[in-house]
């Protein structure tokens, strides 16, 4: 499971859903104890893409209460990192095997069964080339952490 919020209080959250295996997103308005409200609901990424149990991490570029961006990170069956990304701009999820922008084009390869994934982003200033960050361990560094990043002109990865 993993969640992010704008400065609204708006909030998404993603889990794997137990029985069906996709990864599920829900919008909600607030905090629960203050009346938050389910305002969407619905499959991100489907079960064919996921990895059973996979580990999921997300990450977002805010512009006040407006959602810009948002990178949900996970795991495919196949054991390979994996994102998808939605853009308010279009209002839609892009991702898969096919999805040229998402790291899972890369297929780095992460260690079977591993339950260790987190993705951050920074700006140097609104509206400037997003710095991303996704750390997993990797099956070519099984050791320790590996963290792709990717500052705007493709990803590459190194170990800790």
């Amino acid at each position: 499971m993993a969640a992010m919020a704008v400065s609204s209080g708006s909030t998404g959250i993603y889990y794997q859903n137990s029985t069906t295996g996709d990864i599920i997103a829900v919008g909600v308005t607030n905090a629960f104890t203050e009346g938050g409200q389910v305002w969407s609901f619905g499959t991100a990424v489907p079960s064919s893409e996921v990895r059973s149990n996979s580990p999921i991490a997300v990450a977002a570029i805010t512009s006040g209460t407006t959602n810009v961006e948002t990178r949900v990170v996970f795991v495919s069956p196949h054991n390979v990192l994996s994102e998808y990304i939605y853009t308010d701009a279009t209002g839609q999820w892009q991702g898969g095997p096919t999805c040229n922008t998402c790291i899972t084009s890369d297929g780095f390869a992460v260690v079977p069964d591993s339950e260790m994934l987190y993705v951050l982003v920074t700006e140097a200033s609104a509206g400037a080339t997003p710095t991303w960050r996704i750390g997993f361990v990797s099956a070519g560094a099984p050791g320790t952490i590996s963290e792709a990043v990717n500052t705007g002109s493709g990803w590459s990865v190194a170990p800790l």
